[in-house]
């Protein structure tokens, strides 16, 4: 069997096709993957060009044996999104994806739509125990809740219960990030304002996103207690900033990692501190005894920050109920696709 699955983002779309081995009872089918390619999203119109140019190359790579119209049995796409009736109005992309349609499209017998997030979480029971970097609590439950949360472009959550009928986890699918951002210091009730004052209304992914590290790098030089730390440097990147740059998180994350800038610095304890508050009340939500998986494009780049001890201060942080948060556990997801290795694993469901 081989089925084509997608982690269709606002910034990248991942597609791989894999050969896939039945699962043993109680376990996951074996993944094989036989192509892969990524595609800057907005390179193209729409979802279904990107799709019909990698089975091109993919038919080309396999020599035949895979391509549009042959050879794949099903496909599952993740997409940065709400899902109803198998389409998706795309929330950070001006794209609108028929699941149905691109079947016909590409030549695939199904093509199943689910949230990207739905994906990566599934993922997150896929990847070997060498892809998780611990940021405390106790070990995992086995068959306890999981709760998963991942910062990119976006903010994806989703939550795993395990079913006793289908002897695997189930996902819970969730568009949490879209939450009211909720502050917890002066400091956050100052960045509330700002982002306030730029968009009105303030989820979580204004503050844990790409974009929103940016902001929190423009809050902070903006602050009267910070305007001291501002160095010549810091103020050439505030100037790349009001010129568009387009790697201005990388290029703030980086600065604060090496200590190079303590503007910088300070937004990236701010940003992890947030993101620790965020994926405590996750797991407190559903008392995530099975762990609190952080995944998505930025926390394995800031990994050595987010272990610092800002984001577990934050997380543990539950007043009365801080002793039972403590325990659970909290991890990074260091595996680069495991939105991948979901939707395949979704594919290739009956």
């Amino acid at each position: 069997m081989i089925v084509l699955a997608g982690d269709i983002g606002g910034t990248n779309a991942r597609l791989a096709l894999f050969e896939v081995e039945p699962a043993r009872a109680g376990g996951r089918p074996a993944l094989t993957p036989l192509f892969e390619r990524t595609t800057p999203s907005k390179s193209q119109p729409s979802l279904d060009e990107i799709a019909e140019a990698f089975l091109r190359a993919a038919e080309a790579e396999t020599k035949g044996r895979v391509g549009k119209g042959k050879g794949i049995d099903g496909a599952c796409l993740g997409i940065a999104g709400p899902i109803e009736n198998n389409r998706c109005h795309a929330t950070n992309l001006p794209w609108v994806v028929d699941g149905r349609a691109l079947a016909a499209r590409l030549g695939i017998p199904r093509v199943t739509l689910v949230n990207d997030f739905s994906a990566a979480a599934l993922g997150v029971t896929a990847v070997g125990p060498s892809e998780l970097a611990s940021l405390g609590g106790a070990t995992p439950v086995a068959r306890g809740p999981i709760a998963v949360v991942g910062a990119g472009t976006g903010l994806g959550e989703a939550f795993l219960l395990w079913s006793e009928a289908g002897d695997r986890y189930e996902v819970v699918p969730s568009e949490g990030g879209h939450a009211d951002f909720a502050p917890r210091t002066p400091l956050e009730a100052g960045l509330l304002q700002f982002l306030s004052n730029k968009y009105g209304r303030v989820s979580c992914e204004r503050v844990l996103s790409g974009n929103g590290l940016v902001d929190i790098f423009s809050f902070l030089s903006q602050e009267p207690a910070c305007r001291p730390l501002i160095r010549p440097e810091t103020a050439a990147l505030l100037t790349a900033l009001g010129s568009g740059q387009h790697d201005a998180a990388a290029e703030i994350s980086k600065r604060g990692l090496a200590g190079a800038d303590p503007v910088c610095e300070m937004s990236l304890a701010l940003f992890c501190s947030v993101m620790g508050a965020v994926a405590g009340n996750l797991g407190l939500a559903v008392l995530a005894t099975g762990g609190v998986f952080v995944a998505g494009g930025i926390a394995p780049r800031i990994l050595g920050y987010l272990q610092k001890g800002g984001f577990r201060e934050a997380f543990d942080r539950k007043g009365r109920l801080h002793t039972l948060v403590e325990r659970l556990p909290a991890f990074v997801v260091t595996h680069p696709q495991p939105g991948l290795l979901g939707a395949a694993t979704m594919a290739a469901a009956p």
